[in-house]
């Protein structure tokens, strides 16, 4: 994997639904993790469907943190979505993750923050698609995440500078 600006793929999977893949531009690399941005128009696919994105987004990983978190900046909804997941690794052609369904979220209008998609937590858990210790992972992860968003790191701006001006 090379440098700022080469494009990289993101494969989120889910178990057992499958892969999805979205093509981003590596743009920066610091303390916290790799920093990767999705302009509006990055192609993106799933196992039962492909597009191009429709609002930017920024994306930080790290390799041994069980999170990824994105800066989604859709006008109606301008939010940071993290994805409670098993740590990130570095792959041939980006990064790959396997998502533990959890994803605290944090709306920027109103600073409401909830952890979405417990059904679909739920029902990995009960159909065995996560182990009983990555189930652990996935709600302490989330938990405290939830915690890290209401709080508002500082972290949390520099997400919203680097989708504004990402280079």
């Amino acid at each position: 994997m090379g440098g700022s600006g080469e494009t990289v793929r993101l494969q989120k999977i889910k178990r057992p639904g499958g892969g999805f893949w979205f093509d981003l531009r590596q743009v920066g690399q610091d303390d916290d993790g790799t920093w990767l941005h999705g302009p509006v128009g990055s192609p993106w696919g799933a196992p039962h469907e492909c597009g191009v994105l429709a609002v930017p987004v920024v994306v930080l990983l790290s390799a041994g943190r069980p999170w990824a978190t994105w800066w989604v900046g859709d006008p109606a909804d301008e939010r940071i979505e993290i994805d409670v997941c098993l740590p990130p690794e570095v792959v041939g052609t980006g990064w790959r993750y396997v998502d533990l369904e959890l994803d605290p979220v944090r709306h920027e209008r109103d600073g409401r923050v909830e952890i979405e998609d417990w059904d679909e937590y739920d029902e990995a858990c009960r159909d065995g698609w996560m182990t009983a210790d990555e189930a652990d992972l996935a709600r302490t992860t989330a938990e405290r995440c939830a915690e890290d968003l209401r709080r508002g790191q500082p972290l949390l701006s520099r997400g919203w500078q680097r989708l504004r001006r990402p280079d």
